[in-house]
């Protein structure tokens, strides 16, 4: 009897050690919480409007006036959409603020063309005018009885020019893999400002637009009911890449 108690007290011993040793031991540091991902609003928005860009040859739509004409306009597309500021590109509003208004739930895929860039100074500094026609006949808005196209184009003229602030130093871009969006500041060192270009006639931009767009069809109507939603194209030519030069 006393060597059955002697064993059953040598059994209990060690599971009495590893409980006291387990009570003793500090309490492990719980994770910290994950970042919230500050590009999930572009990268959700990209799967239902996208942007696709054509310009005469020679014109480089990664040069860096061009860049923030593109970034500045796809933008603006992005909040009409979404009314979302989550889906404005970084920086865009060190550069211009959108107005508060209902979103316009288009989807499909919105072809903007360069219609002109011309060399020019305003308030005595160099400047560039960037002209620009946006197509919305392949994108459309959901409705009770399927998707309808509500507009055809627009144009837009804008004003870039260098700031006089410090440039920050530029990240460097790996151009040969592409996102929908830009994740760096496209528009540090620069200002942009929207302009009414006046001039009438064959050099009006809009009658350029009508004429000119690659693709453009001056006769589809500007309302129509659609079938089935638009096809939401691959970007064109999307936003380089930024390299961690960390690895």
């Amino acid at each position: 009897m006393k060597h059955a108690m002697r064993i059953a007290i040598r059994l209990v011993a060690p599971a009495t050690l590893t409980a006291a040793i387990a009570a003793c031991a500090p309490a492990a540091t719980p994770l910290p919480p994950l970042e919230p991902d500050p590009f999930a609003a572009l990268e959700a928005d990209a799967q239902v409007m996208s942007h696709r860009w054509t310009a005469p040859e020679g014109i480089d739509l990664d040069s860096p006036e061009i860049q923030v004409a593109r970034g500045y306009i796809e933008s603006e597309n992005n909040y009409d959409r979404t009314a979302d500021p989550a889906t404005l590109y970084p920086g865009f509003n060190h550069v211009d603020h959108v107005q508060e208004s209902p979103p316009t739930p288009r989807t499909g895929t919105i072809d903007h063309h360069i219609l002109q860039i011309e060399s020019t100074s305003h308030l005595g500094r160099p400047a560039t005018e960037v002209h620009v026609c946006d197509v919305y006949m392949r994108t459309a808005m959901p409705t009770d009885i399927g998707w309808i196209r509500m507009e055809t184009r627009f144009s837009s003229s804008l004003r870039i020019q260098q700031s006089d602030e410090a440039i920050e130093s530029r990240p460097t871009l790996d151009y040969e893999h592409r996102l929908p969006y830009p994740t760096w500041n496209i528009f540090d060192g620069w200002e942009v400002e929207r302009f009414t270009d006046k001039r009438i006639g064959e050099n009006d931009p809009w009658r350029i637009c009508r004429t000119s767009m690659p693709g453009y069809n001056r006769d589809t109507p500007i309302t129509e009911q659609l079938a089935t939603a638009p096809v939401v194209e691959p970007f064109y030519p999307g936003w380089p890449t930024i390299v961690d030069d960390s690895k």
